[in-house]
């Protein structure tokens, strides 16, 4: 008579359940507290923004760089993409002159957040791997993104039509695909909560965000680091989790910042500081060149994660 060996089980959050709730999920929180500040004083304070874009925005874009330009696997993976980064700094100013600057942030502004959107979704597609989950992944997929972009798609309304009347009409979707959703969520017999927190505090937030935006053209900024601060906190902690179980034995500069978190996080904001600088220069040039360099993020960003080509990302994500 043999005896089988069980596995055991593989757990349901991605470091464990303190750091995910900080960190992953649970960072929400912070979006919501902006909200408060900004009700309170009327109008964001200067130093806490540039506190926030110093401090957390500007290292999670740098974080990437961590992988993309130290790991020599990685760089070889990405080859000639790397011209991209040179192409869209220089054909961002033309065509913030050529289509005029408003239209150009538009643009901007909705592929950061179908970047949030897309990142969102990669930590459920994440948490379902972790639960073995096997069914509903199109409406996961299609809910996390509606969810996201749906009080975006609400604030674009505004800009364009100039007025707030179609918010029902946007909250009435929002509405019924959340029901649906929820509706089936409620049929599983185990529950995915990790992936069901992250859902439960960030789709309001988006709402809360953009409909304050809406209010008035001051406010877009309180909005933009209200979606921006638990992306970014999201990412900053994952990268870090991912080096530190991928590089930390190797030799040279990445497994050095790999294993030195202070040196990580110091090198992070250092960075940050010329892409502030440039991001609040008078020269439109070098705005828009940032922002050629954003876009490469968005770009670059969605290629690094893709879990199905790097079984080494996987494992360093202690994913089975």
């Amino acid at each position: 008579m043999s005896t089988a060996i069980l596995a055991p089980p593989q757990s349901k959050w991605i470091i464990n359940k303190p750091q995910d709730l900080i960190f992953f999920t649970g960072s929400a929180i912070f979006g919501y507290a902006l909200l408060l500040i900004g009700l309170a004083f009327g109008t964001f304070p200067a130093l806490l923004a540039l506190l926030l874009a110093l401090l957390i925005d500007g290292p999670h874009v740098y974080a990437t760089a961590t992988r993309a330009l130290f790991d020599p696997q990685e760089r070889k993976r990405i080859g000639l993409s790397w011209l991209l980064l040179i192409l869209l700094c220089c054909i961002s100013p033309a065509l913030g002159w050529l289509i005029g600057l408003r239209a150009f942030s538009l643009i901007v502004a909705c592929w950061a957040v179908y970047h949030t959107a897309k990142q969102h979704m990669g930590f459920v597609m994440i948490y379902r791997r972790k639960a073995r989950e096997r069914t509903n992944f199109r409406l996961d997929k299609w809910f996390t993104l509606a969810s996201q972009l749906l009080p975006f798609a609400f604030y674009l309304s505004t800009v364009i039509l100039g007025t707030m009347k179609a918010l029902p009409v946007f909250l009435t979707a929002g509405i019924v695909v959340s029901a649906i959703y929820a509706n089936q969520q409620c049929r599983n017999e185990s529950p995915n909560w990790p992936k069901l927190i992250l859902l439960i505090l960030f789709t309001p937030l988006h709402w809360c965000a953009w409909i304050y935006a809406a209010t008035s053209p001051s406010r877009v900024l309180v909005a933009t680091l209200m979606v921006n601060i638990g992306h970014s906190l999201q990412y900053l902690r994952l990268m870090w989790f991912h080096n530190h179980n991928r590089y930390q034995t190797r030799s040279g500069l990445i497994g050095l910042i790999s294993r030195k978190w202070v040196y990580f996080l110091t090198v992070a904001v250092l960075l940050a500081v010329p892409s502030f600088v440039m991001r609040q220069s008078d020269s439109h040039i070098l705005s828009a060149a940032t922002v050629g360099f954003l876009m490469f993020h968005y770009i670059l960003d969605a290629r690094i994660w893709r879990l199905r080509d790097d079984p080494e990302l996987a494992a360093a994500l202690n994913i089975n």
